[in-house]
């Protein structure tokens, strides 16, 4: 059946819901930004390296050494035994002498150190402030080392500068070179040219050789000491002064013959220079101080 009524109206469907679209703004943005720094980094020109001139300083130097030797010459000794110390002294020093002229270009260079050595003798008045003309004093100066070779050619702008700095350091070096090799050399023939006190009637204050060293080298920084002696003291210990831990060389001479005597006087001898605050003490025969000289020499102490 039809029927002619109205027909019935439209069912509007319910509005459809639009999400906002500001999150995808935001990360649009975000990306963005991320993509222009990363472009800016990585563009961005990469830092030079510093010239050489600027990577720290070219000159280096070595603390200065300051160096005690007794010898002993008296009479209850071998005649040839101070002799022999002395000159074992004098070629230590002169082997302090650099080597002449410019620094080598091809590499680096060790500094020296200024070295200053005071000798004085046993004998009854051995701490004396006068000992007259058996002391000496000595000094050979120091050599700055170079902390890097020569600057290979480049075509980098500092290259001319750092050239030009190396080129006004070797010469520093140089002239420390020749300054020490005169020094050493003055100083072998002081010490080759110092009397020997072998005077009758004198007798051996030798801990009070080494007392007078402690009080007249000056404490503090590198120091080491020699002792040259048959450790036969007849002289009532006198003690003053302080290694302060600085190294002793001691080359004993054993005239009895008697192992079992020289021992006891060396072991009598270390324990007073312990009470003086002594250092390791390395003890050496006569015939093997050459060498254990010339090493105390160059580097305060010997290797044991």
């Amino acid at each position: 059946m039809i029927s002619y009524d109205s027909p019935p109206a439209r069912q509007r469907r319910p509005p459809r819901r639009r999400s906002p679209r500001w999150p995808l703004v935001v990360a649009c943005v975000v990306v963005a930004v991320g993509l222009l720094a990363g472009y800016k980094f990585l563009s961005r020109p990469a830092p030079r390296p510093a010239p050489p001139a600027a990577r720290g300083p070219l000159l280096s130097h070595a603390q200065a050494l300051k160096l005690g030797a007794c010898i002993d010459p008296t009479l209850s000794i071998e005649s040839s035994f101070a002799p022999s110390i002395r000159h074992d002294l004098a070629t230590g020093i002169g082997q302090l002498a650099p080597p002449a002229g410019p620094p080598r270009t091809d590499r680096r260079t060790r500094a020296q150190p200024a070295v200053s050595l005071l000798i004085r003798e046993v004998d009854t008045n051995s701490f004396s402030s006068q000992p007259g003309q058996y002391a000496a004093q000595v000094t050979v100066s120091g050599v700055h080392g170079l902390t890097r070779r020569r600057p290979p050619p480049s075509a980098s702008a500092g290259y001319t500068r750092a050239l030009a700095i190396w080129s006004k350091d070797s010469q520093v070096v140089a002239a420390d070179r020749k300054q020490a090799a005169g020094d050493a050399a003055s100083a072998v023939r002081t010490v080759a040219a110092l009397p020997l006190d072998r005077r009758k009637g004198s007798f051996s204050a030798i801990t009070a050789c080494v007392s007078a060293l402690l009080v007249d080298v000056p404490a503090g920084g590198r120091r080491g000491y020699l002792v040259a002696s048959d450790l036969e003291e007849n002289e009532a210990p006198q003690l003053a002064g302080s290694f302060g831990g600085a190294p002793l060389l001691i080359v004993q001479t054993c005239e009895s013959g008697d192992a079992g005597r020289c021992q006891q006087l060396l072991s009598h001898f270390k324990a007073l220079m312990h009470r003086l605050h002594a250092g390791r003490i390395t003890v050496v025969r006569p015939e093997d101080a050459g060498p254990a000289i010339a090493q105390g020499v160059r580097t305060g102490e010997v290797s044991p």
